[in-house]
């Protein structure tokens, strides 16, 4: 019972992140960066198509401050990740919402 509680748990993680990603109340990155580290808690692939472009988006923008460190870091150096975050969204947005899409529909119950 508890693998199925589990498995619960983070299929509705992948669904709540990628509905968030999709209607920007998950900030870009980090909603990609969690969809990106979920793959490995619901999928047994090793190369889930589902998740590709996550993995992706996650690695282009691994150089960029995560949220809870923001705090620490130079108000330059945050504009420049802040503008560099904008055009990954920019780019990948119309590709992410269909990929958040497919998310939702394969891992909602």
């Amino acid at each position: 019972m508890l693998t199925k509680a589990l498995s619960a748990r983070r299929a509705k993680a992948v669904v709540d992140t990628a509905r968030g990603l999709a209607d920007g109340t998950v900030l870009f990155v980090e909603g990609v960066r969690q969809l990106a580290a979920l793959r490995f808690e619901v999928s047994r692939l090793d190369h889930d198509r589902d998740f590709t472009l996550f993995v992706a988006i996650a690695s282009e923008s691994d150089h960029l401050p995560p949220h809870e460190l923001r705090s620490q870091c130079a108000s330059a150096w945050l504009e420049q990740c802040d503008r560099e975050a904008r055009e990954l969204e920019v780019l990948h947005r119309q590709q992410v919402r269909a990929a958040c899409a497919r998310l939702v529909g394969r891992f909602s119950s």
